[in-house]
């Protein structure tokens, strides 16, 4: 959520698959990324939501951007099934391209899994700004509506989280919480904490049973409602 281009956590290009239905979009998207050599946009699927899953259950992609150009009545259940699809591996973060919604449907969105909301207002060369800033674990709304956004996810995601306490959390999990809701990546924890990424997922997976949360938004809006930093 920054105004410059963000670094990636890492050397290796960041791998994005594409479902878009217009050329005309397509083309725009592509105009976009030529400054960004750190992104490889490894394959574009235009035909069908089948074979857009089928191409995320088979190429693993680091990031999925999916352009919604038309309003799709099944888009959080395609939502839910990209999270479900990608939840045996590193999970694929999805960013949605086309007009914003209302704030409640963002809300729902972001709790399905969604990482990112690229309105087409926005300027086209901030698009890989936004690519790297999910990639990295982070949230990439509107500028301009971010704050009134970010209050409603609180709001609504947050309200229930409230009566939850840290006591059952280990030393360990607590630190690996506090740094989640600073909107550290996985990478970035196992760096501060001197441990592996596999070993921060074990964290991340004992800290949802524990606090009966199902996303790392909750996660950090528990943070932050807990005053942990």
């Amino acid at each position: 959520m920054k105004n410059k281009k963000t670094p990636t956590s890492s050397k290796k290009k960041i791998k994005v698959l594409l479902y878009c239905t217009s050329d005309f979009i397509l083309s725009g998207i592509f105009k976009a990324m030529e400054s960004y050599t750190e992104i490889d946009i490894i394959n574009v699927e235009k035909s069908t939501i089948e074979s857009f899953l089928d191409s995320i259950k088979n190429l693993k992609p680091h990031v999925v951007l999916f352009t919604n150009t038309e309003t799709l009545p099944n888009l959080r259940e395609i939502c839910k099934a990209i999270r479900e699809i990608t939840r045996e591996h590193d999970k694929s973060q999805m960013i949605l391209l086309g007009s914003i919604p209302s704030q409640e449907e963002i809300v729902g969105l972001i709790n399905t899994g969604v990482r990112g909301y690229f309105d087409l207002n926005e300027s086209a060369d901030q698009l890989g700004e936004a690519i790297q800033v999910v990639y990295n674990g982070e949230i990439w709304l509107p500028r301009d509506k971010m704050s009134s956004i970010m209050d409603r996810i609180v709001s609504v995601v947050g309200k229930d989280l409230k009566e939850k306490t840290l006591d059952q959390l280990t030393p360990t999990e607590f630190r690996v919480l506090r740094l989640i809701g600073q909107g550290k990546s996985n990478d970035e924890i196992a760096e501060a904490m001197f441990i592996s990424k596999n070993t921060v997922r074990s964290h991340i997976k004992s800290i949802y049973a524990k606090l009966d949360t199902h996303s790392r938004l909750q996660l950090a809006l528990y943070a932050i409602n807990s005053a942990l930093f």
